[in-house]
């Protein structure tokens, strides 16, 4: 049964790992469904509160990093909460019109699209904006990426 919780352990890390690429999949929930697989195959009661602290923080920081990181870069750029919004929704709807491709090209022409509906009539700043909001979801993603990978080798290490 320990192998069967890790081996499910590992589908929902490695969904949040494909989530750090991919905002539509809730990486902070597939972060804490592999930390609660993991803690079963190890031995629940065998694992410490340090562990459970570190889990969730990192759940939290999976959510909160996207919003912040998109935030700052469009507002870095001189951007209102259009472009944030237009952003968010470009980064949702994008790869469905152009599957991997539409992250970027979403993000961009969302943040676009969101500062003209807000009245934004300058088009360099609105390229500014979206290439603010590009630059943003690339830093989360960097940063998200990263977290995800020092705890896989935290967990490999406290589960070994």
């Amino acid at each position: 049964m320990e192998l069967i919780w890790y081996l499910l352990g590992i589908a929902c890390y490695a969904l949040a790992l494909v989530a750090v690429v991919y905002p539509i999949l809730p990486g902070g929930i597939f972060h804490a469904a592999a930390a609660l697989m993991f803690a079963l195959g190890y031995g629940f009661t065998d694992i410490g509160l340090v562990y459970w602290v570190i889990q969730a923080v990192i759940a939290v920081l999976l959510f909160v990093i996207d919003y912040a990181a998109n935030y700052y870069g469009i507002q870095r750029s001189g951007g209102t909460k259009y472009g944030i919004w237009g952003s968010l929704i470009g980064l949702v709807v994008g790869p469905f019109i152009i599957p991997v491709a539409g992250i970027l090209i979403g993000a961009l022409a969302g943040a676009i699209i969101g500062e003209l509906i807000g009245g934004q009539k300058s088009w360099k700043q609105l390229g500014k904006i979206g290439v603010g909001s590009v630059g943003g979801f690339v830093a989360s993603v960097v940063i998200k990426g990263g977290i995800l990978l020092v705890n896989a080798i935290y967990i490999i290490i406290i589960l070994v």
